[in-house]
């Protein structure tokens, strides 16, 4: 091994703020908002993609709050509206 090798760490991965992310879509910030506030904006075609999957899986799957408990971002839209969209979007993939 060369000392190179020895000492190299690797890529570091920036912790995520998925607390201050609650608090701005809490406020109704828009995802590009909430993005641009975090430092996540990505390159190519699709900047926010990165975010919109977060925040899917803090919608479905919650994250952990300051206090430690397990905290689920809430939609923006109603039940009916939800169910709706994500039936369309089976049938569309058929």
């Amino acid at each position: 091994m060369t000392k190179w090798q020895l000492n190299y760490k690797g890529a570091q991965r920036r912790p995520f703020p998925y607390e201050e992310v609650g608090r701005m879509w809490a406020k109704g910030k828009t995802i590009a908002e909430i993005a641009k506030a975090i430092g996540r904006v990505g390159k190519g075609k699709d900047p926010y993609h990165g975010l919109r999957v977060v925040l899917t899986r803090m919608h479905r799957g919650g994250y952990r709050n300051t206090e430690g408990k397990l905290v689920k971002l809430p939609y923006r839209v109603g039940k009916k509206a939800l169910r709706l969209a994500a039936n369309a979007g089976k049938k569309s993939s058929i």
